[in-house]
C-alpha cells in the first residue's frame, strides 16, 4: 500500500484520532475530521482559540490514526502546518464537506484555520 492509499483510508474513515503535545509535553488526543487528501497531504481545520489550535501552533507534531470497517489501520506522523490563504482553503474544505455548513453557517466558517500534514 502506498502513502496516498493510506491517506485515503484516513479520509474515508473521516473521524480519526489526532494526538498532539501540550506546552507541558503531555500527549492530548481528540477526534478530528479529515477534510481533504490529495497529492500526499492530509488537510483538516480547527477553530482559533481551542487548545488543539494552540498545540498545533506551538509544537505542531501530530500523530493520526484511523481504522476502517475492513479493520485496516492507517497511521500518519508529522508536523501540521497552518496554510496561508485561509479563506480559499476554508471555502474549499466546505465545498468538499457540505455538512460543515450546518456547524459553521455563513461567515462563521472563517473562525476556522486550515492545516495540512505532509
Amino acid at each position: 500500500m502506498n502513502a496516498q492509499e493510506c491517506l485515503q483510508i484516513l479520509r474515508d474513515v473521516k473521524d480519526v484520532a489526532f494526538a498532539t503535545v501540550d506546552d507541558k509535553g503531555c500527549p492530548k488526543v481528540r477526534i478530528i475530521d479529515v477534510m481533504l487528501v490529495e497529492r500526499g497531504k492530509l488537510y483538516f481545520c480547527t477553530a482559533r482559540g481551542k487548545d488543539f489550535y494552540r498545540q498545533l501552533m506551538g509544537n505542531g507534531q501530530v500523530a493520526i490514526t484511523g481504522l476502517n470497517t475492513r479493520f485496516q489501520m492507517a497511521r500518519l506522523e508529522g508536523r501540521a502546518v497552518r496554510l496561508s490563504e485561509q479563506k480559499m482553503w476554508i471555502d474549499r474544505i466546505f465545498k468538499e464537506n457540505p455538512s460543515m455548513n450546518d456547524v459553521y453557517p455563513g461567515e462563521s466558517r472563517y473562525i476556522l484555520e486550515p492545516f495540512c500534514v505532509d
